[in-house]
């Protein structure tokens, strides 16, 4: 009796030791978390193109890796950086200016830049005009909206920088996953074959093909959009249509982006008395350019993944509600592996039943 309670406590004290690591190796890797998952849909998306990459530089891993983040740098990271460094300084230095101009009792002058904004800064110096001589009680009013708006701004210009900080260590990540990527592949293989020695390896392949698929289904989702969109706005006659439908390809993957990016536009049209073109932009962005997203994504993700149609719209749009961009791979991908798992299940029952 006495050996088997012994047996028992050490299991017990083993088991918590070993929960007591994982969950202190967790809270350690948990700020990194969102980043390497990011990593891990970039590299699994972009595998094969590395691999030919890899074979031109003779299998080198390492210097392949090395390049294809540099390049990664280069054209997403820097542009960015830039941008986000200007916004921010422009953000602060506005907030700024607000707050002086404000509690002196001068109504404040909208910024250059602001007004220098193709088709909207003419259409919002005339509205901030018409405020101003409204009464000077909308300024006593504005007082109190200064330190939350400051904040407001401050916060936003903050966000840019983790932001910017988050993509950078991502990349940093898919290098060292591009670089080991072979051996990262065969330890997974060994792990999910111990974890679940007949689905595992299946489950992967089911993972990795749902997250091409919801890689290929953007790319596609943000071109159909963009070509949509520069057909509305060319048709409208805004000037710079291409260049418009250029930035909503680009915009296209925060939701609402699009129909953010004709504001302006469609401000313009209306400023110049084109009001039944201005409704026919909204219009058009709205239902046109909004839905071919939904119906892209859902034939390019169907190709890649066994999940129906139906199933991949759920999981696009819950995982986003859920988790945010990063749910709609997530969301997707998370239901590809119930389906299957779900399936197995229910055909291997369909099997014994055979066989009896």
């Amino acid at each position: 009796m006495s050996s088997r309670l012994n047996e028992y406590t050490q299991t017990l004290i083993a088991l918590l030791l070993l929960v007591s690591i994982v969950g202190a190796a967790f809270i350690v890797i948990a700020p990194f978390l969102v980043a390497t998952l990011w990593a891990i849909i970039l590299v699994s998306a972009t595998w094969d193109q590395f691999a030919w990459l890899s074979a031109r530089f003779g299998g080198r891993d390492g210097v392949a890796a090395m390049l294809v983040v540099t390049i990664l740098m280069l054209f997403i990271m820097v542009p960015l950086v830039f941008a986000s460094v200007e916004f921010a300084q422009q953000l602060t230095v506005l907030a700024r200016d607000l707050q002086h101009q404000i509690e002196s009792g001068v109504w404040p002058a909208l910024p250059q830049w602001l007004l220098d904004v193709p088709y909207a800064g003419e259409w919002l110096q005339a509205e901030w005009l018409g405020l101003q001589q409204l009464d000077m009680q909308v300024l006593n009013q504005l007082k109190g909206l200064v330190t939350p708006l400051a904040k407001i701004m401050l916060s936003m210009a903050g966000s840019f920088g983790a932001g910017m900080l988050m993509l950078l260590i991502s990349l940093l990540i898919a290098g060292v996953l591009y670089a080991h990527g072979e051996t990262i592949h065969r330890w997974v293989l060994a792990f999910s074959h111990k974890v679940a020695p007949k689905e595992g390896i299946r489950l992967l392949h089911v993972a990795h093909t749902t997250i091409r698929g919801v890689v290929n289904g953007f790319i596609g989702a943000a071109i159909a959009q963009g070509a949509f969109a520069w057909f509305g706005y060319a048709l409208a006659g805004i000037p710079h249509a291409l260049s418009l439908g250029l930035a909503t390809s680009l915009i296209s993957v925060i939701p609402g982006g699009p129909m953010l990016l004709s504001i302006p536009a469609i401000g313009w049209l209306y400023q110049q008395g084109s009001v039944g073109w201005a409704i026919f932009v909204a219009v058009w962005i709205l239902f046109a350019v909004g839905s071919i997203d939904n119906v892209v994504k859902s034939l390019v993700i169907g190709r890649s993944s066994p999940l129906p149609i139906v199933l991949i719209l759920f999981g696009v749009a819950g995982g986003a509600i859920s988790f945010g961009l990063l749910g709609v791979f997530l969301g997707p991908i998370l239901l590809a592996l119930v389906y299957a798992l779900l399936k197995n299940w229910v055909n291997a029952d369909e099997a014994a039943d055979q066989t009896r």
